[in-house]
């Protein structure tokens, strides 16, 4: 397309010139010895040229027209792709919700558990850490998108604890806790299957029951970001 404008508008220079040059120079001579001779060679050659004029005239304002269109195109073109890049820096920050297929992971508190009251295990409650380490797994695993009780998870989002309350982007959340993640399912199973990776989990299950369930899913959704978004290193870009 850009190259198709290019060549209309060197033609357009190319006419223009050609026009100016009939107009300040002819090289045709003029024969005949007598007035009326003169004249009438005066006057074709006059005819030829305001002929040659209206034809050079018209089709520089045909060539102006096609360059319009190419400048229409490209322009059009170039906010499609201005669009597409848009739609997918908000797909990677989280602006967007995600849907296909992924996994859903389950944890829980073993069912003797309280987070009331002054007798407790922490070997028995699901902890902060426990959800940071399987979005990294996640993560490492090349999930497209991870949520935690539909609180979609950004590469910057806090999961940390107070006490007994478990905080998720700042915002409180209780068990059971739900972990959706969207991608390749059979490699994400595959790292969360492996007991090294996550030794401790495993061996609170074993010991103290708290639930730990995988689930593959043909289709999930995962949410767009709805917490706040630091802008401190975001810049207007002027055109």
């Amino acid at each position: 397309m850009e190259r198709r404008f290019l060549i209309i508008l060197l033609s357009v220079g190319f006419v223009t010139g050609l026009l100016l040059t009939w107009q300040f120079k002819t090289n045709i001579p003029i024969e005949g010895g007598f007035p009326s001779d003169e004249l009438t060679a005066k006057a074709d050659l006059l005819k030829g040229y305001l002929d040659e004029q209206a034809y050079l005239k018209s089709r520089i304002v045909s060539l102006r027209k096609e360059m319009g269109t190419a400048q229409d195109a490209i322009k059009t073109q170039s906010e499609k792709s201005n669009l597409s890049i848009l739609e997918d820096l908000k797909s990677n920050i989280g602006l967007t919700e995600i849907t296909g297929k992924g996994i859903e992971i389950l944890l829980d508190d073993s069912p003797t558990a309280t987070r009331e009251g002054i007798e407790m295990s922490d070997a028995t409650l699901i902890q902060a850490s426990d959800l940071r380490d399987i979005v990294n797994i996640l993560n490492a695993a090349n999930a497209e998108a991870i949520s935690i009780n539909n609180q979609r998870i950004l590469a910057n989002s806090p999961i940390s604890s107070v006490g007994l309350t478990i905080l998720v982007n700042n915002s409180h959340t209780a068990p059971p806790f739900v972990i959706s993640a969207v991608g390749d399912s059979e490699i994400m199973l595959q790292r969360l299957l492996n007991k090294t990776l996550l030794s401790g989990l495993y061996e609170r299950v074993k010991n103290t029951k708290v639930v730990f369930e995988l689930y593959k899913k043909n289709s999930l959704t995962v949410p767009m970001y709805n917490g706040d978004l630091k802008v401190d290193n975001i810049n207007l870009v002027e055109e």
